[in-house]
Protein backbone atom coordinates (compact mmCIF):
# COMPACT_ATOMS: atom_id res chain seq x y z
CA UNK A 1 0.00 0.00 0.00
CA UNK A 2 1.43 3.36 -1.03
CA UNK A 3 0.31 6.30 1.09
CA UNK A 4 1.47 9.86 1.28
CA UNK A 5 3.44 10.85 4.35
CA UNK A 6 1.08 12.71 6.67
CA UNK A 7 2.04 14.76 9.70
CA UNK A 8 -0.49 15.67 12.38
CA UNK A 9 -0.44 17.71 15.58
CA UNK A 10 -3.04 18.33 18.27
CA UNK A 11 -3.38 20.11 21.60
CA UNK A 12 -4.19 17.88 24.58
CA UNK A 13 -5.42 20.78 26.73
CA UNK A 14 -8.96 19.81 25.68
CA UNK A 15 -8.54 16.59 27.67
CA UNK A 16 -8.89 18.65 30.85
CA UNK A 17 -12.60 18.13 30.11
CA UNK A 18 -13.29 15.07 32.27
CA UNK A 19 -16.14 13.87 30.05
CA UNK A 20 -14.02 13.88 26.90
CA UNK A 21 -11.09 12.31 28.74
CA UNK A 22 -13.26 9.50 30.11
CA UNK A 23 -14.86 8.80 26.72
CA UNK A 24 -11.51 8.48 24.96
CA UNK A 25 -9.93 6.57 27.84
CA UNK A 26 -12.70 3.99 27.89
CA UNK A 27 -12.38 3.51 24.13
CA UNK A 28 -8.61 2.99 24.23
CA UNK A 29 -7.18 -0.56 24.16
CA UNK A 30 -6.17 -2.06 27.49
CA UNK A 31 -2.38 -1.78 26.93
CA UNK A 32 -2.75 1.96 26.35
CA UNK A 33 -4.96 2.36 29.42
CA UNK A 34 -2.38 0.46 31.49
CA UNK A 35 0.32 2.83 30.22
CA UNK A 36 -1.80 5.88 31.03
CA UNK A 37 -2.50 4.56 34.53
CA UNK A 38 1.23 4.28 35.28
CA UNK A 39 1.66 8.03 34.95
CA UNK A 40 1.38 9.98 38.18
CA UNK A 41 0.51 13.45 36.90
CA UNK A 42 -2.70 14.35 34.99
CA UNK A 43 -0.70 16.24 32.34
CA UNK A 44 1.26 13.10 31.45
CA UNK A 45 -1.91 11.02 31.39
CA UNK A 46 -3.47 13.51 28.96
CA UNK A 47 -0.40 13.42 26.71
CA UNK A 48 -0.39 9.62 26.59
CA UNK A 49 -4.12 9.43 25.84
CA UNK A 50 -3.87 12.28 23.33
CA UNK A 51 -1.01 10.57 21.49
CA UNK A 52 -3.12 7.44 21.08
CA UNK A 53 -6.18 9.41 19.95
CA UNK A 54 -4.09 11.28 17.35
CA UNK A 55 -2.54 8.03 16.08
CA UNK A 56 -5.99 6.47 15.79
CA UNK A 57 -7.18 9.47 13.79
CA UNK A 58 -4.10 9.44 11.54
CA UNK A 59 -4.42 5.71 10.78
CA UNK A 60 -8.11 6.05 9.95
CA UNK A 61 -7.32 8.97 7.65
CA UNK A 62 -4.79 6.71 5.88
CA UNK A 63 -7.36 3.90 5.56
CA UNK A 64 -5.56 1.63 8.04
CA UNK A 65 -7.76 -0.32 10.44
CA UNK A 66 -4.95 -2.23 12.18
CA UNK A 67 -4.33 -1.03 15.75
CA UNK A 68 -2.27 -3.79 17.41
CA UNK A 69 1.17 -2.49 18.38
CA UNK A 70 4.52 -4.12 19.04
CA UNK A 71 7.89 -2.58 19.92
CA UNK A 72 11.44 -2.97 18.68
CA UNK A 73 14.37 -3.56 21.02
CA UNK A 74 14.76 0.20 21.56
CA UNK A 75 11.10 0.75 22.39
CA UNK A 76 9.92 2.21 19.06
CA UNK A 77 6.27 1.19 18.45
CA UNK A 78 5.06 -0.27 15.15
CA UNK A 79 1.97 -1.97 13.78
CA UNK A 80 2.18 -5.68 14.53
CA UNK A 81 0.73 -6.93 11.24
CA UNK A 82 1.39 -4.07 8.81
CA UNK A 83 5.07 -3.89 7.88
CA UNK A 84 4.13 -1.60 4.96
CA UNK A 85 2.90 1.18 7.25
CA UNK A 86 5.14 3.12 9.64
CA UNK A 87 4.32 5.76 12.23
CA UNK A 88 5.96 7.77 14.96
CA UNK A 89 4.68 9.80 17.91
CA UNK A 90 6.07 12.69 19.92
CA UNK A 91 4.76 15.01 22.61
CA UNK A 92 5.90 18.05 24.56
CA UNK A 93 4.12 20.63 26.69
CA UNK A 94 0.48 20.06 25.77
CA UNK A 95 1.11 19.15 22.12
CA UNK A 96 1.17 15.70 20.53
CA UNK A 97 2.53 14.90 17.06
CA UNK A 98 2.04 11.89 14.77
CA UNK A 99 3.67 10.98 11.44
CA UNK A 100 2.35 8.15 9.22
CA UNK A 101 4.15 6.90 6.10
CA UNK A 102 5.00 3.88 3.97
CA UNK A 103 8.66 4.49 4.84
CA UNK A 104 10.46 4.47 8.19
CA UNK A 105 9.63 7.79 9.82
CA UNK A 106 10.59 9.80 12.89
CA UNK A 107 9.07 13.01 14.24
CA UNK A 108 9.64 15.36 17.15
CA UNK A 109 7.87 18.30 18.75
CA UNK A 110 9.49 20.40 21.44
CA UNK A 111 8.11 23.19 23.58
CA UNK A 112 10.71 25.94 23.38
CA UNK A 113 12.16 27.38 26.56
CA UNK A 114 12.63 31.12 27.03
CA UNK A 115 16.37 30.91 26.34
CA UNK A 116 18.88 28.51 24.77
CA UNK A 117 19.44 25.53 27.12
CA UNK A 118 23.04 25.15 28.25
CA UNK A 119 23.44 21.66 26.77
CA UNK A 120 24.33 22.29 23.12
CA UNK A 121 28.04 21.67 23.71
CA UNK A 122 27.43 18.17 25.02
CA UNK A 123 24.69 17.13 22.57
CA UNK A 124 25.53 18.90 19.31
CA UNK A 125 28.47 18.60 16.90
CA UNK A 126 30.85 21.62 16.53
CA UNK A 127 29.25 22.71 13.24
CA UNK A 128 25.78 22.80 14.82
CA UNK A 129 27.05 24.78 17.81
CA UNK A 130 28.79 27.25 15.47
CA UNK A 131 25.59 27.75 13.45
CA UNK A 132 23.69 28.59 16.64
CA UNK A 133 26.37 31.05 17.75
CA UNK A 134 26.28 32.82 14.37
CA UNK A 135 22.63 33.78 14.89
CA UNK A 136 22.18 37.52 15.25
CA UNK A 137 20.28 37.62 18.55
CA UNK A 138 19.00 35.51 21.44
CA UNK A 139 15.61 34.82 19.83
CA UNK A 140 17.26 33.58 16.63
CA UNK A 141 19.65 31.39 18.63
CA UNK A 142 16.75 29.94 20.58
CA UNK A 143 14.83 29.11 17.39
CA UNK A 144 17.94 27.57 15.78
CA UNK A 145 18.72 25.47 18.86
CA UNK A 146 15.26 23.92 18.88
CA UNK A 147 15.29 23.47 15.11
CA UNK A 148 18.46 21.40 15.42
CA UNK A 149 17.14 19.57 18.48
CA UNK A 150 13.91 18.44 16.80
CA UNK A 151 15.74 17.45 13.61
CA UNK A 152 18.23 15.36 15.57
CA UNK A 153 15.53 13.70 17.66
CA UNK A 154 13.51 12.90 14.52
CA UNK A 155 16.58 11.23 12.97
CA UNK A 156 17.22 9.10 16.08
CA UNK A 157 13.62 7.91 15.89
CA UNK A 158 13.64 7.33 12.12
CA UNK A 159 16.61 4.93 12.39
CA UNK A 160 14.79 3.18 15.25
CA UNK A 161 17.48 3.77 17.87
CA UNK A 162 15.95 6.58 19.92
CA UNK A 163 17.98 7.48 22.99
CA UNK A 164 20.42 4.65 22.23
CA UNK A 165 21.95 6.91 19.56
CA UNK A 166 23.91 9.81 21.14
CA UNK A 167 22.87 13.17 19.71
CA UNK A 168 26.53 14.18 19.41
CA UNK A 169 27.37 11.16 17.20
CA UNK A 170 25.95 12.70 14.01
CA UNK A 171 25.71 16.16 12.50
CA UNK A 172 22.82 18.00 10.84
CA UNK A 173 23.56 20.66 8.22
CA UNK A 174 20.99 23.34 7.36
CA UNK A 175 21.51 25.42 4.22
CA UNK A 176 18.37 27.38 3.51
CA UNK A 177 15.67 24.77 2.94
CA UNK A 178 18.19 21.98 2.34
CA UNK A 179 18.74 19.75 5.38
CA UNK A 180 21.23 16.86 5.35
CA UNK A 181 22.85 14.56 7.92
CA UNK A 182 26.40 13.24 8.28
CA UNK A 183 26.22 9.97 10.20
CA UNK A 184 27.43 6.38 10.49
CA UNK A 185 24.38 4.82 12.15
CA UNK A 186 22.43 3.79 9.04
CA UNK A 187 23.38 3.36 5.36
CA UNK A 188 20.05 4.55 4.03
CA UNK A 189 19.42 8.07 2.72
CA UNK A 190 17.39 10.31 4.99
CA UNK A 191 15.23 13.31 4.20
CA UNK A 192 14.09 16.04 6.60
CA UNK A 193 11.45 18.70 7.02
CA UNK A 194 11.51 21.36 9.69
CA UNK A 195 8.31 23.30 10.22
CA UNK A 196 8.32 27.00 11.19
CA UNK A 197 7.82 27.34 14.92
CA UNK A 198 4.63 28.94 16.17
CA UNK A 199 6.35 30.95 18.88
CA UNK A 200 6.11 28.20 21.47
CA UNK A 201 6.69 24.87 19.69
CA UNK A 202 9.09 23.56 17.04
CA UNK A 203 8.38 20.52 14.84
CA UNK A 204 10.51 18.27 12.60
CA UNK A 205 10.21 15.01 10.68
CA UNK A 206 12.78 12.61 9.19
CA UNK A 207 12.07 9.93 6.58
CA UNK A 208 14.20 7.03 5.34
CA UNK A 209 14.44 6.84 1.55
CA UNK A 210 11.39 9.02 0.91
CA UNK A 211 11.29 12.67 -0.17
CA UNK A 212 9.24 14.98 2.05
CA UNK A 213 8.63 17.89 -0.28
CA UNK A 214 5.18 19.42 -0.13
CA UNK A 215 3.97 17.83 3.11
CA UNK A 216 2.17 20.02 5.61
CA UNK A 217 1.67 19.93 9.34
CA UNK A 218 -2.04 19.14 9.78
CA UNK A 219 -3.74 20.43 12.92
CA UNK A 220 -6.31 17.98 14.28
CA UNK A 221 -8.81 18.39 17.11
CA UNK A 222 -8.72 15.58 19.65
CA UNK A 223 -12.32 16.34 20.51
CA UNK A 224 -13.24 15.25 16.98
CA UNK A 225 -11.11 12.09 16.97
CA UNK A 226 -13.11 9.37 18.75
CA UNK A 227 -11.22 6.10 19.18
CA UNK A 228 -12.80 3.16 17.34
Amino acid sequence: MDINTRIYTADTAVLSDSGLYRRLYEGAPQPRRDKIDRFRFPKDKRLSLGAWALLDYALREAGVSERTLEYNENGKPRLARRSDIHFNLSHSGTRVMCAVSDSEIGCDVEQMTASVPDIAGSCFCPEECAAIERCRDEESRRAMFFRYWTLKESFCKAVGLGLALPLSSFCITIRGGDITVRQNADKRQFFFRSFPHDGEYQYAVCSAEKQLGGIQLITASIGDTPIT
